[in-house]
């Protein structure tokens, strides 16, 4: 029975550790592990009801999320807005027809200009054209997912928009929300 047990709790233990190594590199693979969606459609119905604008504003996001680094990377497409745009900001929490505060500043005020954008958390960006104008264009950026503002499983349970703020619609003319599915 001695011998048994000498045999048997050795080996116990050794498939213990590498269980625990398995879920260990499970989770590594899961940090490496990158999302990307393209052609995410923004619309003026995407507003919430009862604040949806009559526009002729259409546009497009692609977004992809790095888990290693924590870093959502988007570019963003417009044309046929109603007016000038007055703001453009990623919002949330909120699910698909519901509003939220504003999270990420990527175009703030009528006199943003190309750079670093103010606010908590930048945004780096190119645009196409005088953006700040333009009602229609592209401007791309980076958003750092921190764990404390934006959370990671959040982004990832799409519960984070992009909303484009114009002259006409300073509620939002356009809006679409970020998700990988």
């Amino acid at each position: 029975m001695k011998l048994l047990k000498l045999i048997v709790l050795p080996a116990l233990l050794l498939s213990s550790l590498v269980v625990l190594n398995s879920c260990e590199s499970d989770a590594e693979m899961d940090r490496t592990t990158d999302f990307e969606k393209k052609d995410i459609v923004m619309s003026p119905a995407q507003e919430p009801q009862g604040l949806a604008v009559p526009s002729t504003g259409i546009g497009k996001m692609d977004v992809f999320y790095t888990k290693d680094t924590r870093t959502l990377t988007y570019k963003v497409t417009w044309s046929g807005l109603t007016d000038s745009i007055v703001g453009m900001h990623i919002h949330g929490l909120a699910p698909v027809g519901y509003n939220a505060a504003i999270v990420q500043h990527i175009i703030s005020g009528v006199g943003a200009s190309s750079g670093t954008n103010s606010g908590q958390y930048s945004a780096q960006f190119t645009a196409t054209g005088p953006y700040r104008f333009s009602k229609s264009g592209s401007i791309s950026g980076t958003m750092p997912v921190d764990e404390v503002v934006i959370k990671e499983q959040d982004l990832l349970n799409g519960m984070y928009y992009l909303n484009i703020h114009t002259k006409a619609n300073p509620g939002g003319e356009i809006r679409g929300q970020i998700v990988f599915q």
